[in-house]
């Protein structure tokens, strides 16, 4: 099962291998492959299978109250569009979740309350804007 934080729900869908680090990129990379695989995921609060290699990582942002805040913040408008309450302990299959109106609330904004202020957000726009083709994560 794939341990999962809320606001990774919307950076998995723009994921093209870059990140804070190969270390973190592996991770991430291997994550995305499990999802394709349809592996079940489960929310978590804090920090999931795509932090494992810097969670502890001096500078780590993992833990803060904002990045807390963005996985509520996400949860709460990916619960909105599916019509389903996504908290922690949630379970839930990849499948059911990314696919193309997903996508389509991510690239109009619908989505995207959670990436107010990260440093990823301008490339993320770019990946959506260029219709996700770049992006590891099947969303069939």
């Amino acid at each position: 099962m794939i341990e999962i934080r809320g606001h990774h729900l919307l950076c998995a869908v723009t994921f093209t291998g870059r990140g804070y680090s190969r270390r973190f990129e592996r991770d991430f990379r291997r994550v995305v492959a499990r999802m394709n695989d349809n592996e079940e995921m489960v929310i978590v609060a804090g920090p999931d299978a795509i932090c494992a290699s810097v969670k502890d990582c001096a500078g780590s942002h993992c833990h803060e109250e904002r990045i807390v805040a963005r996985d509520r913040a996400a949860l709460a408008e990916i619960s909105a569009l599916t019509g389903r309450v996504l908290d922690v302990g949630s379970r839930l299959m990849p499948h059911d979740l990314f696919n193309a109106r997903h996508r389509k609330a991510f690239d109009d904004g619908t989505i995207r309350a959670a990436c107010t202020d990260c440093q990823w957000a301008d490339l993320c726009d770019r990946i959506a804007e260029d219709g996700f083709h770049a992006a590891l994560l099947d969303t069939r």
